[in-house]
């Protein structure tokens, strides 16, 4: 239907989605976690947007959805805002080569009873480079 309706005719590109999860586990009281769940791409791909989600919003955690050094979206101290799904402006997209791996990652700090971090998940969208 866009193609129909787009006045210029461009090409759309069929996005695809996956998912990675941070299994929940065991915190005490007063201590920190830094937990990770890794993806690796089968071929170069662009990164567009993703669907975060928190297991224990309330904990304020920070959730990095990263490629190296380099955080592509981020939710800092449990921004309930930033649990949403959010999309690269259009024409845009990170580059991830096949073989670099995308980490999702969950930074939490207890500050009340023993518990548990809750976890977290995100969905990842990305379409496949097109090069010319």
């Amino acid at each position: 239907l866009f193609r129909l309706l787009s006045p210029s005719g461009l090409p759309t590109r069929r996005i695809s989605v996956e998912a990675i999860e941070i299994k929940s586990r065991p915190i005490k009281s007063g201590e920190s976690a830094i937990q990770e769940a890794s993806w690796t791409p089968p071929d170069d791909v662009f990164v567009v947007g993703w669907a975060p989600d928190v297991g224990a919003p309330e904990a304020r955690p920070n959730l990095f959805l990263m490629s190296g050094s380099t955080a592509i979206f981020k939710i800092e101290r449990g921004s309930i805002e930033g649990l949403r799904t959010t999309f690269l402006p259009a024409g845009t997209g990170y580059l991830t080569r096949k073989g670099e791996t995308i980490k999702l990652r969950l930074q939490i700090d207890n500050s009340g009873p023993d518990g548990v971090s809750g976890g977290a998940r995100a969905l990842i969208y990305f379409h496949p480079v097109a090069w010319r």
